[in-house]
C-alpha cells in the first residue's frame, strides 16, 4: 500500500505581510476557524470584515515593530509570513524582548501553520527562518514555548536546537519552555 502521509519538501520563504497574499491569507483564516482556532486571538473580527479592512490589518502588524506605537506592557515584534509563491502557509512573530508575561508563555518566537499545510515540515522551516532573523536582533538566546500536549510543536522546537528548561503551569495549561542559543 502506498504511504499517503509522505512528507513534502518545504520550499517556503519568509515575506513581509502584504496585500499580495490577501486571498490566500483569508483562505487560511477560514481553515483555522473551521478547526476552532483563531490565528489572531486579539482580532475579534470575522473574515468578511478582515477582507474589507486588510490594508488596515497589514498596517497594524507593521506598527507593532515600533515601541513608540505600542501600548504600555507590549514589546516590539516583527511579523513575517511563510509563503510559497503567492500562497500563505503560516505566520511567525518575533518579539525583540521579553516582558513578564512572555517569559511564562509566548517567548521570543510564536508561529502557526495553516491546518492544510501542517505535517509537511513547514513548522520546522518557519522556526529555522525566524532564528536566522533573530541573529539581527543581537540576542544570544531566545525563548520558545509550547503547550505540553502539543508534541508536534515540541519536536519542531527541539529540531531547531531547543533545550527544555522546564514546564510551568500557566492559565491552567502546562507549558514547555525551551531556550535556543543563537550562534
Amino acid at each position: 500500500m502506498k504511504n499517503i502521509f509522505v512528507k513534502q519538501e518545504n520550499t517556503g520563504e519568509l515575506a513581509e505581510p502584504s496585500l499580495k497574499y490577501k486571498e490566500s491569507f483569508l483562505e487560511a483564516k477560514k481553515e483555522f476557524q473551521t478547526e476552532g482556532e483563531n490565528i489572531y486571538m486579539h482580532l475579534r473580527i470575522d473574515v468578511s470584515d478582515l477582507e474589507n479592512n486588510f490594508e488596515k490589518f497589514i498596517k497594524n502588524i507593521k506598527d507593532k515593530e515600533e515601541k513608540a506605537k505600542l501600548a504600555e506592557g507590549f514589546v516590539p515584534q516583527s511579523e513575517f509570513w511563510l509563503v510559497d509563491g503567492n500562497k500563505f502557509i503560516g505566520w511567525v512573530k518575533i518579539r525583540h524582548e521579553l516582558n513578564e508575561s512572555l517569559l511564562k508563555q509566548g517567548g521570543h518566537i510564536g508561529y502557526a501553520i495553516r491546518p492544510s499545510e501542517r505535517k509537511k515540515g513547514n513548522g520546522t522551516r518557519i522556526l529555522e527562518l525566524a532564528l536566522n532573523f533573530v541573529k539581527q536582533l543581537d540576542l544570544s538566546r531566545v525563548l520558545v514555548t509550547c503547550d505540553d500536549d502539543n508534541p508536534g510543536s515540541a519536536k519542531i522546537i527541539e529540531s531547531n536546537g531547543g533545550v527544555l528548561e522546564n514546564m510551568i503551569e500557566n492559565e491552567g495549561k502546562l507549558k514547555r519552555r525551551y531556550w535556543i542559543d543563537i550562534n
